[in-house]
């Protein structure tokens, strides 16, 4: 249930919950303009403001991320975000879709990947890690163990990827690939759409800084192989742009047109 407190000092109407996440979730309104109340407690990931700055650097380059509407009200229990709601629906594909859907979101995250490493934000967010420090992170073992006494075949298989992600990282040094902050959930759901146009990227829950393809994770879900597909179409495009700029501004010839 929405705070009663949190709905006076906000002047809110208090709506349904929405979703089913660590975060509180909730509809609301005042004086007739919808907004969604969020609240970030002791089992949300630290670091809450950290996913508040990305949203705002990433709405400077002109992306639809949600913006708070008030002063973040801090309490004992955590802490009170009031967003303006953000237009559309998130897309619900038919099977026959499904794989024109996926190519875009690829093409989307590619472009989206773009903007984030644009922000110029390095530093890690409070209460994560890198790669390497996630697969050797001994409680990890621990719940792989536990799910492997509920699911042997599926916890065994876990388990074995991981030992070789742990001695893949202790046997090399750090790939040079490309890092940035990431979404962290590039699914469906969190993307909305107006008449074809983009109009909300949502949940920055899990937003933090590594490398590109971590995002991956939850895009392809293991798979929607169309997302790696349309990914790899706009990171074609826009490398071809980019080095045909980089030619136009050494040469002095216009630089030719790249269909995306």
């Amino acid at each position: 249930m929405l705070d009663p407190e949190v709905c006076a000092r906000w002047r809110l109407t208090a709506g349904p919950v929405l979703g089913n996440r660590a975060a509180g979730t909730w509809e609301a309104t005042r004086d007739g303009a919808a907004f969604v109340v969020k609240h970030f407690g002791s089992g949300f990931p630290p670091g809450w403001r950290y996913t508040l700055r990305v949203a705002a650097a990433l709405r400077e380059q002109g992306w639809p991320t949600p913006e708070p509407a008030e002063e973040p009200l801090v309490t004992p229990d955590g802490a009170w975000v009031l967003f303006h709601r953000l237009p559309g629906r998130s897309m619900t594909p038919t099977d026959e879709d499904k794989p024109a859907e996926q190519r875009a979101r690829g093409r989307l995250l590619a472009e989206f990947h773009t903007a984030t490493a644009a922000t110029g934000i390095t530093d890690q967010r409070d209460g994560f890690t890198g790669p390497a420090e996630v697969v050797s992170d001994p409680e990890l073992e621990r719940w792989l163990r536990v799910h492997e006494t509920i699911r042997p075949d599926e916890g065994r298989a876990m388990r074995a990827c991981r030992d070789a992600a742990a001695e893949w990282f202790a046997g090399n040094a750090t790939p040079e690939a490309p890092r940035s902050v990431i979404h962290g959930d590039f699914a469906p759901q969190n993307l909305l759409f107006d008449a074809g146009r983009l109009t909300g990227v949502l949940d920055f829950e899990a937003t933090h800084h590594t490398f590109q393809v971590a995002d991956f994770a939850l895009s392809w879900r293991g798979y929607h192989d169309d997302v790696l597909r349309g990914y790899d179409e706009e990171w074609q495009v826009s490398h071809l742009r980019k080095h045909s700029s980089l030619l136009a501004e050494r040469s002095g010839v216009p630089a030719l047109p790249v269909d995306g």
